[in-house]
């Protein structure tokens, strides 16, 4: 037999398959690059930077006066430290949604003075054991992710994580100058036993280990004295940061949103109404006022082209060329639009209707006049404000926002009788205080470019020069009726009315009713008109609050209701389609047939006869007699449908009869 060499090679051969999962190319909406979407998201932007502006300022005095205390506590050596525990009180309010974005800033302005950070929330200690667990674990896991690949990592379960576990950690791996830092952001809701033995544990480790504990306190300071009893706080040294107040900081955020020049989008009537009763009345969360905003403004832009001109001047044009005929045609139909042109068309009878290049030009005129009045308008109110909001009562209230809301939701502001109460205080302040509060205004009216506004401000010197110069001593008339004068009884009385206030009026007070009148007529009631008024407002404005609230504030027992009586609403399936509000047809689901069913009963419902009438709906053919041996299936789906009901909370177990349940509708 012949020796035959076989030669075998192994040849790699690159193809295309590729090991792990494929990355899928995600198709971006079409909607990003519609004109409204644009136009959206540059104003929320800017609204967002704002918004985050206010809210670095406000955390900023307090993050910085805590970093101050822990870097003081790390400073501070161990053995020259007295016995009890460093804590700082932070009183947030009560404004629980924001409370979240606070300690997260925290935590992440502390841990570049320590690594050693512990979060502890409430619902993950109910006791002792679980409290100590949950923190000595936080910080074991945090120091492995501080610590270099060198070094060897400690792995302990958190079943074995106890305080001498932590102390002998920290006494091999870590400095012992290195505070361990403790945050309870929630404070209130702790058990005050869980909190009492977790701070006496603590305190027994003071010698070796140096804490920091950081309380979130929402209501007030008197919580934890109540909370924690003497031979607790005596272990405690403690200082009380204090938060910018939630009203305080809503006012900067509109002050720098809906107040703001720099952004065109407003909110007016109803809608700001409706969301400023929400902070105040619920949640005095900044965030979310701004997600109800954000919402607000969703409503405004989505799907409508028209918004896209909602801009700044300077990109006007731009924005006008982008339109399409079908767009042109939604802005002629826009109320104040329709209503300006049929204006014009009257007044300039017997001319043709405007071509699209003339209506543009138009609308571009019309676009820059409402900036120009929103501009005014802005700086109008806060010079109203500035006179009435210390006056006594404030019939018109103190704040910007206040005045704000009366403004764009009244019909006629100047027509109000909270304005013209104002007014007549105003006519009782001395010269001093008045003089101030001119001051003030001229100072806001001074910063503006605006010619109209600059000529208000020439106007207001005058008066204020003339009121300096006034003097405060009443002048007597030297006028005398003459016997021989013939004059009616009404000529008389009229003269003698306009003696009697010659008499008794000074100069400064004639000053000050000129003062008075030229606000009224020439400033306020040009100036502060309702902005749903003016021209093309329906592209700037939202005032919807009936849409808001129904987004905002859904009502879930009428949309349970209504997915469960015609699912067809929310399934949009042609097998739950009704003909008819009372048919309960068998497509439906079982939910939805036993719902229906309970409704045609009374306020005790008898779950035999119940289950009788579902058979008969889902089983059409057993239909003539009743079922006394029935299909287990059928029976399951019967009682998972009526646990799901009772979840609902539509009934409950009846105790006067077992086998009956109870209507709670």
């Amino acid at each position: 037999m012949e020796n035959v060499s076989l030669s075998k090679g192994v040849f790699s051969y690159k193809g295309s398959y590729k090991i792990g999962k494929k990355r899928k190319k995600v198709k971006s909406p079409a909607y990003l690059n519609e004109p409204w979407y644009i136009a959206y998201n540059e104003t929320w932007g800017y609204i967002e930077q704002a918004a985050e502006n206010v809210r670095s300022k406000m955390f900023q005095q307090v993050i910085s006066n805590l970093e101050s205390f822990v870097s003081k506590i790390k400073a501070t050596p161990l053995n020259v430290l007295s016995n009890e525990i460093a804590t700082a009180i932070l009183l947030t309010g009560v404004n629980v949604p924001d409370h979240t974005t606070l300690f997260d800033t925290i935590v992440s302005k502390v841990d570049k003075i320590t690594s050693h950070l512990a979060v502890v929330w409430s619902r993950n200690c109910n006791n002792l054991k679980s409290i100590i667990e949950d923190t000595v674990y936080q910080f074991i896991h945090r120091t492995t992710i501080y610590k270099s690949e060198s070094d060897d990592v400690v792995e302990v379960r958190k079943s074995q994580c106890t305080m001498r576990v932590l102390k002998q950690l920290f006494a091999e791996h870590h400095d012992p100058e290195d505070p361990l830092v403790i945050i309870l952001p929630d404070f209130e809701s702790f058990p005050t036993n869980v909190l009492h033995d977790f701070i006496m544990v603590l305190s027994s480790y003071r010698a070796s280990l140096k804490f920091v504990l950081i309380f979130g306190v929402a209501t007030t300071l008197h919580v934890v004295h109540k909370s924690l009893t003497y031979d607790v706080t005596s272990k405690l040294v403690v200082q009380v940061f204090y938060t910018q107040t939630q009203v305080k900081t809503l006012s900067d955020v509109l002050e720098n949103t809906v107040f703001s020049t720099k952004i065109p989008f407003k909110l007016i009537g109803r809608a700001f109404q409706l969301l400023t009763d929400i902070f105040l009345f619920y949640d005095f969360s900044v965030d979310n006022f701004l997600q109800n905003y954000k919402i607000c403004m969703i409503q405004h832009f989505y799907e409508n082209n028209v918004t896209s001109l909602c801009c700044q001047p300077k990109d006007i044009k731009k924005r006008l060329s982008k339109l399409t005929a079908e767009n042109i045609a939604d802005i002629k139909s826009l109320p104040s639009i329709a209503k300006y042109l049929k204006a014009s068309n009257e007044i300039v009878s017997g001319e043709e209707e405007l071509s699209d290049k003339e209506f543009m030009e138009l609308l571009e005129q019309l676009l820059n006049k409402f900036h120009k009045f929103m501009d005014q308008f802005l700086i109008i109110l806060r010079c109203l404000h500035c006179l009435i909001a210390s006056l006594p009562g404030s019939p018109m209230g103190k704040q910007l926002r206040e005045v704000y809301t009366k403004a764009v939701y009244t019909n006629d502001l100047t027509e109000s009788t909270e304005y013209k109460e104002c007014l007549k205080l105003l006519g009782f302040l001395s010269k001093e205080e008045l003089l101030s509060k001119l001051e003030s205004v001229v100072k806001i009216v001074e910063e503006s470019k605006d010619p109209e506004i600059k000529e208000i401000k020439i106007n207001l010197d005058n008066h204020i020069k003339t009121i300096r110069e006034a003097s405060l001593s009443t002048t007597t008339s030297s006028e005398v009726i003459s016997v021989e004068e013939k004059l009616s009884r009404m000529q008389l009385k009229e003269k003698l009315l306009k003696m009697s206030q010659q008499q008794s009026r000074s100069v400064y007070k004639q000053a000050q009713l000129d003062l008075i009148d030229y606000l009224d007529r020439k400033i306020f009631s040009v100036h502060l008109i309702d902005p749903s008024r003016v021209t093309a407002h329906e592209i700037f404005c939202y005032s919807d609050g009936n849409q808001a609230k129904h987004h905002i504030r859904g009502s879930l027992r009428a949309a349970i209701h209504t997915g469960l009586s015609d699912p067809q609403m929310y399934l949009d399936c042609d097998c739950c389609k009704l003909e008819n509000d009372d048919d309960i047809p068998h497509t439906l689901p079982d939910l939805s047939i036993i719902y229906k069913l309970h409704l045609e009963s009374r306020k005790l419902i008898n779950m035999y006869d119940w289950l009788q009438a579902f058979l008969t709906i889902v089983d059409p053919q057993a239909q003539s007699m009743e079922q006394r041996d029935v299909d287990p299936q059928l029976q399951a789906r019967f009682t998972q449908a009526v646990a799901a009901l009772q979840f609902l909370g539509f009934i409950k177990t009846s105790r006067r009869k077992t086998d009956h349940v109870k209507r709670l509708t």
